[in-house]
């Protein structure tokens, strides 16, 4: 899994995770952690305020709606054959 490599790419990540809950195409079970997710006065996330399983949540579902997930799995079977 890619992880972010800065601080504005983990808060996009967070973002297309709001979104996609707010559109109701991501299931909210599991995420209750988003809940507790604050913003600073200067409308950043505040990064103190995510949990292990949000920054996990989020990581894997941003892999799984950027990328394409198919030709990954695929691709490691190949390389767990050979």
């Amino acid at each position: 899994m890619q992880t972010p490599v800065t601080r504005e790419e983990f808060e996009e990540r967070i973002n297309l995770v709001r979104e996609l809950l707010l559109a109701g195409k991501a299931d909210p079970h599991g995420m209750e952690g988003m809940l507790n997710v604050r913003l600073l006065p200067s409308g950043r996330i505040d990064m103190l305020s995510i949990d292990e399983s949000t920054r996990l949540n989020t990581n894997m579902m941003h892999q799984m709606h950027t990328t394409d997930m198919g030709k990954m799995l695929r691709n490691l079977e190949r390389e767990s054959e050979s």
